[in-house]
C-alpha cells in the first residue's frame, strides 16, 4: 500500500490509527528565514513559506512529533533530519525542541555532506546535518552487525539530480528504515516532498504513507514510486542488506 495524501501534516497525522507506524523517517523544511541563494540553489518550496518565527515553528515540530509518537507503535522509531542553524550570532540547534517532546532520544547521527553554502569566510564551511533517532518506550530495536557498523557519522553527499529544493539521498532513508525495520511494517514520512521515503519504503517491501501540501510535488513523488527508475533501482542495490541477508526480527 502506498498512499500520498495532500493536506497538513499534522492533521492527518492526528486521523492516523494509534499503535499504526512502525518508522518514520523524514525531514522538515528548516525554518531558514530566506536565507540562501547567491551561487547556491536558495531552498524555496512550492505552496510552504519557510519564514516561521522561530517559536511558531518550534512549536508546530513539537506538537507534529507528539502526534506521531501517539501514532506508533512502542518501540518504533522516528528519524528525524535536520541541521544546526546560526543566527544573529547565536545558533539554534534541533535539541531545543527534541528534548521537549515524548520521544526517547536514542542517537544523534552526524551526516557529513561534505559540501555547504558558506564560502564568505565568515563560518567553517558548514558541510553537517543531523539525523537524531528517537525512539517510543524503553522497548527498542538491536542494529543488524552490518547496520551498526555505519557508525555514527554517516558519509555520503546530497542528492543534486532531484528537482525538489531540499531532498534527501536515497541512502538516507534506506539506511534508517532496514536498520530498525526487519518486517512488513508501515512507514511515514509527514513532509514527503520528492517522494525519496516511499521510494525506499516500496523497494523494502513496507506499506508508506506521505504527505505534502503541494499537489505537483504529490504528483512527481507519486510518479517516481509507481515507476522506479535505473537511478534509483541502482543506488538502493547499492545500500541495501536485504539482498546479503535473510534480515529476521532484533527486537530486544
Amino acid at each position: 500500500m502506498i498512499s500520498l495524501i495532500k493536506g497538513n501534516c499534522n492533521n492527518i497525522a492526528k486521523d492516523l490509527d494509534d499503535n499504526f507506524i512502525n518508522v518514520t523517517v523524514t525531514s522538515p523544511p528548516y525554518n531558514k528565514r530566506g536565507a540562501g541563494g547567491g551561487i547556491f540553489r536558495k531552498i524555496e518550496y512550492d505552496t510552504f513559506d519557510d519564514t516561521l518565527p522561530e517559536e511558531e515553528y518550534q512549536s508546530q515540530q513539537i506538537e507534529l512529533l507528539n502526534t506521531i509518537y501517539d501514532k506508533t507503535v512502542e518501540g518504533g522509531s522516528l528519524f528525524y533530519n535536520h541541521k544546526v542553524r546560526y543566527f544573529d550570532g547565536s545558533s539554534i540547534s534541533p535539541w531545543a525542541w527534541l528534548t521537549q517532546t515524548k520521544w526517547n532520544i536514542r542517537e544523534e547521527i552526524i551526516w557529513a555532506r561534505g559540501m555547504g553554502t558558506e564560502i564568505s569566510g565568515y563560518r567553517f564551511t558548514q558541510n553537517d546535518e543531523r539525523i537524531y533517532w528517537l525512539c517510543k518506550g524503553s522497548k527498542h530495536p538491536r542494529l543488524p552487525r552490518e547496520c551498526a557498523n555505519y557508525g555514527s557519522v554517516w558519509k555520503f553527499a546530497p542528492d543534486m539530480k532531484n528537482d525538489h529544493p531540499a531532498p534527501y539521498p536515497l541512502i538516507l532513508p534506506v539506511r534508517c528504515i532496514q536498520s530498525v525495520l526487519s518486517e512488513p511494517g508501515l512507514v511515514f514520512d509527514p513532509y514527503n516532498g520528492s517522494g525519496t521515503t516511499g521510494v525506499a519504503a516500496k523497494l523494502l517491501g513496507h506499506d508508506y504513507i506521505g504527505c505534502d501540501l503541494s499537489e505537483k510535488y504529490l504528483d512527481d513523488a507519486r510518479n517516481r514510486i509507481e515507476n522506479i527508475t535505473q537511478r534509483d533501482m541502482n543506488i538502493f542495490n547499492q545500500c541495501s542488506i536485504m539482498s546479503a541477508n535473510n534480515l529476521t526480527s532484533f527486537f530486544s
